[in-house]
């Protein structure tokens, strides 16, 4: 095998379940439920502008949150569920300075931190963003509430105060979003240790599983099977006895080489180095030319994109073997930034299918090359196939969804 070296070049709702966006949306709505007996009584005792106004901004919250949580309770897709949180966002921001508004006739301003729940709600349905856009509306809607406190009360716009509030608010906005990222962040990186965990004890398992069953049975058949050929006495029996062992031995080393792969700890080198023993490996047992090409530096994916990726090189390659009668395969890895590209090429006489003919494919019980196009898709990838000349596959899977 040749390995030529290449040059160098380096919304939330995916992150979440339908049912932790719902959870998340029933602690918003009891929030605000409680709101409401609360939000009166407070309001008296700071002199509102209307009495009855804040009664009826009280009512008009408890009757939305009753309404969000009528939705919330039979809302069965992401895109619904995320459109309640986007509405329910507004609404509270539009109730929020409601009240406010309700409070700057005098010169206290403590009713502006009120708006802070509604910066950390933002950002714990949004994230950083959804805080530092709450941060926006609440700078908008002070200057604005400033310009009328002048205009209506004769009250002077006060600089000091706009900025006092405004730098609180963004700080508020930048901790509350920042922790909700790195919360996100951990969990996602816990979520995929469990499942990188998962797949190694379940290959050592399958490890164990074939070298105690299937590889113990198929040596006793091959001695058997040589036992068998010493005391046959037909040339054509004897023949038939040393195919069985032959058969045998040959299906017991390949099930010695998947152990060696189960057990191997070659995970922890770069998917190229990875990929080139692989190709070495085949291209010594099958006698056929390979070349791998790397582009960029190479690096470790996580176990399970990892092991996907091996999963799909060694499918095409056993496909190649079997029905492209090529006697060249070349395998190409580009690792860019945010992606790397996998391209599996031979030159051998093609399978006759492409693009979406592949599903052609499994109606005919051929589900090789459907296998693999499931595997990419699962690491958020793309997969697509050209088969006018040879066989060529072209793979894309994102590093972060990856990792």
């Amino acid at each position: 095998m040749r390995v030529v070296p290449g040059r160098k070049s380096e919304s939330f709702s995916s992150e979440r379940s339908l049912k932790e966006m719902k959870n998340l949306e029933w602690i918003f709505i009891a929030v605000h439920s409680l709101g409401v007996p609360a939000a009166v009584p407070i309001g008296m005792m700071h002199g509102p502008a209307s009495v009855t106004t804040v009664v009826l901004f009280a009512v008009l919250l408890g009757a939305w949150s009753g309404i969000a949580a009528y939705l919330n309770r039979r809302i069965t897709t992401m895109n619904g569920q995320v459109r309640l949180a986007v509405a329910t966002q507004a609404i509270i921001a539009v109730f929020a300075w409601a009240f406010i508004f309700q409070f700057i006739s005098g010169r206290e301003t403590a009713a502006y931190a009120g708006f802070a729940i509604v910066v950390i709600e933002g950002a714990m349905r949004f994230g950083l963003t959804g805080s530092l856009v709450m941060e926006v509306v609440f700078c908008s809607g002070l200057a604005v509430a400033m310009l009328y406190r002048e205009w209506e009360y004769d009250l002077t716009f006060s600089t000091p105060g706009y900025v006092f509030w405004t730098v609180m608010m963004f700080f508020v906005a930048l901790s509350a979003g920042l922790v909700t990222e790195e919360t996100r962040r951990e969990r996602r990186r816990s979520a995929r240790l469990v499942r990188e965990r998962t797949l190694m004890e379940e290959r050592q398992r399958i490890a164990r599983d074939l070298h105690d069953t299937s590889l113990k049975t198929l040596h006793g058949l091959a001695l058997e099977a040589h036992a068998l050929r010493r005391q046959l006495t037909s040339p054509e029996a004897v023949k038939k006895a040393e195919y069985i062992e032959s058969v045998c031995q040959r299906s017991s080393q390949e099930i010695r080489n998947i152990v060696d792969e189960l057990r191997s700890e070659a995970e922890s080198g770069g998917l190229a180095s990875q990929l080139s023993l692989i190709l070495r490996r085949w291209g010594d047992a099958t006698g056929i030319e390979t070349e791998l090409t790397l582009s960029g530096k190479d690096r470790a994916l996580p176990l399970l994109a990892s092991y996907n990726v091996r999963s799909i090189v060694s499918e095409a390659l056993h496909n190649t073997r079997e029905h492209s009668s090529a006697s060249r395969v070349t395998v190409s890895v580009e690792f860019l930034p945010g992606e790397m590209r996998l391209e599996i090429a031979d030159n051998g006489k093609g399978i006759g299918y492409s693009g979406e003919g592949i599903y052609g494919m499994a109606s005919e019980r051929k589900y090789g090359i459907l296998g693999m196009k499931e595997r990419v898709e699962q690491l958020n990838g793309q997969f697509s196939i050209d088969s006018r000349h040879g066989t060529r596959l072209l793979i894309t899977v994102p590093l972060a969804s990856a990792g």
